[in-house]
């Protein structure tokens, strides 16, 4: 990916009065009831910058309780926002072009009207922190300068290996994983400049390099720090269009029928008048006849048939008037025969040709069988055919599931559209694969984490089986809100707003009903909350990396919604089959009283079943993120509140030995800073989004109670 889509915001588009911004991840998946307004965030995304070049139409875009007011706004109103990341190349030509460090020029704002012109800006004004696998490279790169300069010819050995010493060591002390402020980049600085006066106060050469290079650098990042008036020049906006990324959209209504009568194609082509469906529909047709490289015209001329002619003669008398003498059907010319025979040749064999491409690009994508296509043209007529290894006999496209047809049709606008750019192109899918079984429907969750290691991809579903479990932290809740407008919200908890509006998605999208519990050979274990399930699922990703993964059991952690919904959700799992859950509990207060219950009732004969993290732990309030690397959870709290009302920084003060959630929850008040209802929610996705890197520092302390804990609930 060139770059990478990091949050977006709708406003005044249909029926989405302003989304807020809403979180992108490398998949993201909008769940919520039908009419909740899941396709006009996509719509409105797409034409941020499509890639099919489709137009924004104020009649049907434009809120129609305001359409009143268009006139008067000449189409001068934001209503899609793209807040973008740029990697590598493209952020050190925004450096170039903008003369700010790259870290402060690679993240953009790109905002599109309705009148269809963009305005662009830096998503910051200055930095708070400086990224540790930055500096790295700066070290990196200052020891190969070091290493290839005149300095190695003109200098003593003694005072090259003294530098190349102090530049190593230095080097050793910059941790990649973490964030650096303004001060500890300032105070490696200073290191350097002691450094320098202490051993080479009097050499030119050497105070010179460090003087030329490094130091203009590391002030370039200082002065990052400060609050700048920072501007886009031509250049820059010249850089960023050329590499936005493009968005392509699909929804089912652009799935492709079997037979295509080519004349009604050609027409719609011309037409700007089509409705939303048909636009869909000519858009497909329009990919496709650019797959096969033919336009419908020609394929209707590459098929035109050496007809019989109608031959009449006439004389003409002396006084200049005309008689018909005969009339006849004469056979076609052998020209014309051999003419024709040649171009239905031409057209047979680039169908062959695309058919046999698309097979073979297909047959990488789809893995529920192995598909054969046949494009085929008959006069005014063309169809495409499909058969597989199971069923060799071909069925026309509109005979097979609509999955396939969903699937097929999809394929081939992604494959032109994107034109060959596929890793700078986004895909937006709206209600993928509803036709499709629930067990192929999981499939399709698997291909979408294949496709986003090249692509970001953001898609619309109201099937619980279409949301992924292990990806919550891209989940985002839609539902209508009390003036009809459409709510965009990341709070998975189930809460009684969101539970009013859409309580079915919502707990369905969190695994509370029919979720992947339902499917036979799951393995549920039930936790308090979403926070809770998101902890325990990079635990388990862990344990399966590491191959200590032992049971034929798929574990799914559920989310209850807190203590209160422990046993309405034991008894729902129950009516599945006769086996207790496992149950994991915090060991604060209410846990420790739910605890009891439990034991009294429901698990009085298993109570082995039901976990409190004080058995992992020891005594004391302790709760799941206490299970996880302390010093990583403060240092991703802190983050959030680095010098603001505090001198003291969380991740430096808090203890180890005490739960660490009282610990945020009392620096919070202390400070004066007021903790969302759904933060622990928040700091777990911050987990999870780190979690590749946080596992390389965790002790394995930590990781062998992870293991422990796991196989406790598969045992």
């Amino acid at each position: 990916m060139k770059a990478k889509l990091k949050k977006f915001r709708v406003q005044n588009f249909r029926s989405v009065d302003d989304s807020g911004w809403i979180e992108a991840e490398n998949v993201t998946c909008l769940v919520g009831t039908n009419e909740s307004g899941k396709t006009n965030l996509l719509l409105a995304l797409w034409k941020l910058n499509p890639a099919n070049g489709e137009p924004i139409v104020p009649l049907i875009d434009y809120p129609r309780k305001n359409y009143h007011n268009y006139s008067t706004t000449k189409g001068e109103e934001v209503f899609i926002s793209g807040h973008f990341y740029f990697y590598g190349s493209i952020a050190e030509k925004l450096s170039q072009a903008s003369g700010w460090h790259k870290n402060l020029v690679n993240e953009i704002v790109a905002s599109r009207k309705y009148n269809g012109t963009y305005n662009y800006q830096f998503a910051q004004n200055k930095l708070s922190t400086f990224n540790g696998a930055d500096l790295a490279i700066l070290f990196e790169d200052l020891i190969k300068k070091f290493d290839a300069s005149d300095l190695q010819s003109k200098e003593e050995q003694a005072d090259l290996d003294k530098i190349k010493k102090f530049l190593e060591l230095e080097r050793d002390k910059i941790d990649s994983n973490l964030d650096y402020s303004k001060s500890e980049i300032s105070e490696i600085k200073k290191s350097f400049e002691q450094f320098l006066k202490s051993n080479f106060k009097r050499k030119r050469n050497i105070n010179a390099f460090f003087e030329e290079g490094f130091f203009l650098d590391v002030e370039k990042i200082i002065q990052a720090f400060e609050e700048n008036g920072i501007e886009l020049n031509e250049e820059c906006i010249r850089i960023i269009e050329a590499h936005l990324p493009t968005f392509v959209y699909y929804s089912d209504y652009g799935n492709l029928d079997s037979e295509i009568y080519l004349p009604h194609v050609i027409d719609n082509f011309r037409r700007t008048d089509l409705g939303e469906k048909e636009r869909a529909k000519s858009r497909s047709l329009k990919v496709l006849f650019e797959f096969v490289n033919l336009s419908p015209n020609q394929i209707l001329e590459l098929g035109k048939e050496a007809l019989p002619e109608r031959v009449i003669e006439f004389t003409t008398d002396r006084y200049g008037t005309r008689s018909k003498t005969s009339d006849q059907i004469k056979d076609a010319e052998e020209k014309n025969i051999e003419e024709e025979s040649t171009k239905k040749k031409e057209r047979e064999i680039l169908l062959q040709s695309a058919s046999t491409s698309l097979t073979r690009d297909f047959s990488e994508w789809w893995k529920q069988g192995r598909y054969i296509f046949r494009f085929q043209a008959d006069g005014n007529h063309f169809r495409i055919w499909v058969s597989d290894d199971k069923r060799p006999d071909p069925i026309e496209l509109e005979g097979r599931s609509k999955g396939l047809q969903w699937f097929f049709s999809f394929f081939l606008v992604f494959l032109v559209e994107s034109k060959d750019s596929h890793s700078n192109c986004i895909l937006l899918l709206d209600e993928p694969g509803i036709s499709l079984h629930p067990v192929a429907q999981m499939d399709l969750i698997a291909f979408f984490n294949s496709l986003s290691k090249d692509n970001q991809l953001i898609y619309t579903t109201h099937s619980p089986f279409l949301v992924s479990t292990n990806n919550l932290s891209g989940v985002h809740a839609m539902y209508v809100g009390d003036r009809g407008e459409s709510v965009v919200s990341s709070d998975l908890r189930g809460n009684k707003k969101i539970s009013e509006k859409s309580i079915y998605p919502i707990h369905a999208a969190i695994g509370i009903t029919v979720s992947d519990t339902l499917l036979i050979g799951c393995q549920p274990v039930l936790v308090e909350g979403v926070s809770d399930q998101i902890y325990l699922q990079q635990i388990k990703k862990y344990v399966l990396a590491e191959g200590k993964f032992k049971n034929d059991k798929e574990v799914v952690f559920i989310p209850t919604g807190g203590v209160s919904g422990m046993s309405p959700v034991v008894k729902i799992l129950l009516g599945r089959e006769d086996d207790l859950p496992y149950v994991i509990m915090d060991s604060d207060r209410a846990g420790k009283e739910k605890l009891k219950q439990l034991y009294n009732n429901l698990y009085a004969k298993e109570k082995d079943k039901v976990i409190p993290v004080s058995e992992f732990l020891g005594d004391g309030e302790f709760e799941i993120e206490d299970l996880m690397p302390k010093d990583e959870l403060a240092r991703l709290f802190a983050k959030q509140y680095r010098r603001v009302n505090s001198e003291d920084e969380f991740d430096y003060i808090f203890d180890k030995t005490l739960p660490i959630v009282n610990q945020m929850e009392k620096f919070a008040k202390e400070n004066g800073y007021s903790l969302s209802d759904g933060w622990k929610v928040d700091l777990a996705k911050d987990f999870q989004r780190n979690f590749d890197r946080i596992v390389t520092r965790s002790s394995e302390e930590v990781k062998e109670k992870w293991l422990k804990l796991i196989e406790k609930v598969t045992s």
